[in-house]
């Protein structure tokens, strides 16, 4: 039953940022902030949560279903603010403190407890890699729903995931939570190996995160949106395309894991997917650039499951929490301090700068993972 219930709020959250990983920026932009304060709204999302995710890391004696309500509580406050009208301040509050700032890949407070608990329900490296598969996949299932629905409206919409967010309160009311560390302890004792893997993969995420700040979905959406004129619906439907690409090459992850290896099917996939994403704005054309960027997401999140399969294998049991919260954190505020670049320079002139620079950091992340993890087998 937990297994489930961890797909449903996976879902419903992935519905939540699939409406506003695409909409955030042109949605605040419409409420009259300029593209470099849209930008830097979308950084200060992702700082909070990544700060309230390494304050959480460090406080194994909060149960983990009030870690959650609170959580969903900055979530409701998106919609009661963005609501609002003629608020620009109260606006962007809204989205700061609601954290929105997020891909539907959903990197914060969430995954940093809930992939451990898939962990702890899954015995076996086989088992454990479906487990994330179907995790992931929920997930951008539910976001090329929600970013198909953006024709209704985002005022509307907005109301809608408000609703959304009380049903995930609900759920993580009533779930039990696997015991993997022992919560009446203040601080968890993390071996100096997991200390080493920590920081490693914490640098190597920033990284990725970096390029990946330049290129978030809204930005992107921003981009065609200033550089051929496309309206919000009809993003939403691309963007509804590219989760349901994105779905089916999940599909394929767990297949291709199991022959490859988790590290290899991370890298693989991922290097090529980033030559995909620098020619998006090359070819000035829209079919072309339609091509690249459907191209890029057929590849490029078949790391996610991979990699939390993998993250949660190397370390001990008791000690997942920790690495994942604390890389999940990294990585989230490594990704904070590019959006605001890009969006003034796609404002500009619809630059390829960012979809260069974004894809040229990630490029140089796939090496450096492979060199420092390629010997390093799964073992937990």
């Amino acid at each position: 039953m937990r297994k489930f219930l961890l797909f449903a709020t996976k879902s419903i959250r992935g519905f939540i940022y699939g409406i506003f990983s695409v909409s955030l920026i042109l949605f605040l932009i419409s409420r009259g902030d300029s593209p470099l304060i849209a930008g830097l709204i979308a950084s200060g999302s992702i700082i909070l949560s990544s700060l309230i995710t390494f304050l959480i890391t460090f406080k194994y004696h909060i149960s983990r279903a009030k870690i959650f309500l609170i959580f969903m509580t900055s979530m409701l406050s998106i919609g009661l603010l963005l609501l609002i009208p003629k608020s620009s301040i109260l606006n962007n509050i809204g989205a700061i403190i609601g954290g929105l700032g997020v891909n539907p890949s959903d990197n914060t407070l969430f995954s940093s407890f809930e992939q451990p608990q898939l962990s702890y329900i899954a015995k076996d490296q086989e088992n454990r890699n479906w487990l994330f598969s179907i995790y992931t996949l929920s997930g951008y299932a539910f976001a090329s729903i929600g970013s198909a629905m953006l024709f209704l409206g985002i005022d509307y919409l907005i109301e809608l995931s408000v609703l959304l967010s009380i049903v995930i309160m609900v759920m993580y009311s009533v779930m039990k939570f696997g015991t993997i560390e022992n919560e009446n302890k203040k601080q968890l004792k993390v071996s100096n190996e997991t200390k080493k893997i920590s920081r490693d993969v914490s640098l190597l995420f920033s990284l990725d995160a970096i390029g990946g700040g330049f290129v978030l979905q809204s930005l992107i959406a921003y981009w065609f949106k200033v550089r051929y004129g496309i309206s919000l619906s009809s993003l939403g439907g691309i963007f509804a395309i590219v989760d349901v690409i994105i779905g089916a090459s999940i599909v394929a992850t767990p297949y291709i894991a199991k022959r490859l290896g988790l590290v290899k099917t991370m890298v693989y996939s991922h290097l090529p997917s980033n030559v995909f994403l620098i020619l998006i704005p090359l070819i000035p054309n829209l079919w072309a650039s339609l091509t690249f960027l459907f191209l890029r997401y057929s590849l490029s999140q078949m790391d996610v499951p991979t990699r939390q399969s993998y993250l949660n294998s190397i370390v001990p049991p008791e000690e997942r929490s920790y690495v994942v919260g604390i890389s999940n954190a990294s990585r989230s505020i490594a990704q904070s301090t590019t959006p605001y670049i890009s969006s003034s320079l796609i404002s500009a002139a619809a630059s390829p700068i960012p979809f260069i620079g974004g894809g040229t950091l990630k490029i140089i992340y796939d090496i450096l993972l492979y060199l420092r993890f390629r010997e390093l087998k799964e073992k937990y």
